[in-house]
């Protein structure tokens, strides 16, 4: 594009130059005669400076979309991310509910490795940190219940990062939302002193 707009303006140059000036040999000097033509000159400089605010115009539209595409891929790797974080605590509470087989700690690990893969690349600081936290917390010689917590905070950040940002959810809504019975969920609460 730099050498079309180069282009142009050399072409420009050097017809606006061409058409005023007129070389004459006259005895011992060269003499530049002005030619007191009726130049167009308001309307070369008009095309000139649309076709400029043409191009011009047409660059930040492919810079807007080209901003638009990347926020869209990263949304969408975003989206696939926090999808599998659900997935995995959905997963690892509603298999001993629904009577299947409980996942492995083997997979739990590869599914935890491969969320902090994708977590390093597309999430925010403070989601990355908190997700640290968490993962810190699940590894610890005993994990108790207090990574709940942790995994909410987690959650509420990762829906201010989609958009809800004045979400009202707070800690009892999620347990229950996770546990889906509330005498479950009050004994729970007893047992750990919550």
């Amino acid at each position: 594009m730099r050498k079309i707009f180069i282009t142009i303006l050399f072409l420009f140059c050097y017809f606006n130059i061409s058409a005023q000036a007129k070389i004459s040999k006259t005895g011992e000097k060269n003499k530049i005669e002005i030619i007191d033509e009726k130049i167009p000159y308001k309307e070369i400089l008009l095309s000139f400076l649309g076709t400029l605010s043409a191009f011009l115009i047409w660059r930040v539209q492919h810079q807007k979309d080209k901003i638009k595409d990347i926020e869209s891929q990263l949304s969408e790797k975003k989206y696939k991310l926090y999808s599998e974080i659900v997935y995995l605590i959905v997963d690892l509470s509603m298999a001993s509910k629904m009577g299947e087989k409980p996942l492995t700690e083997e997979d739990i690990l590869k599914r935890l490795l491969t969320a902090k893969r994708e977590m390093f690349l597309y999430a925010p600081d403070n989601i990355f940190k908190t997700y640290t936290a968490w993962t810190l917390e699940l590894q610890g010689p005993t994990p108790g219940v207090s990574h709940f917590k942790t995994y909410f905070k987690m959650m509420k950040l990762i829906r201010k990062d989609m958009g809800f940002g004045s979400s009202k959810i707070n800690l009892d809504d999620f347990m229950l939302f996770l546990m889906q019975n509330k005498e479950e969920y009050q004994k729970f609460k007893e047992v750990n002193n919550w």
